[in-house]
């Protein structure tokens, strides 16, 4: 099992890619990373293992998403960053999740 979560917590994935753009300089958010993280997650962790995830937040320079997963009937919470071009993200923080009563 310790093996799986070392192998989570080393995903690290970067996408070189050029978001087309509108006429006023808005480009659309690609999503591509994040699932290439979640795929990554499910292949080591179980197909069914993802429980939740929470939508991406700005942090200002970055931004951070929350996963709950499990590995051997047991929860844990990952803190997804990436960059605010959606181009690079990695697994920041792994932890046990605290069971609620």
């Amino acid at each position: 099992m310790f093996g799986k979560l070392e192998e989570i917590e080393g995903i690290v994935i970067t996408e070189k890619h050029y978001p087309s753009v509108d006429d006023q300089g808005r480009g659309e958010e690609r999503l591509t990373i994040r699932d290439r993280i979640l795929d990554k997650i499910r292949s080591i962790a179980g197909k069914d293992s993802i429980k939740r995830f929470t939508p991406i937040q700005s942090q200002g320079d970055h931004k951070t998403q929350d996963i709950v997963f499990s590995v051997d009937e047991v929860d844990y919470l990952a803190t997804l960053r990436y960059n605010n071009a959606m181009t690079e993200g990695r697994v920041e923080d792994l932890r046990k999740q605290a069971k609620k009563c």
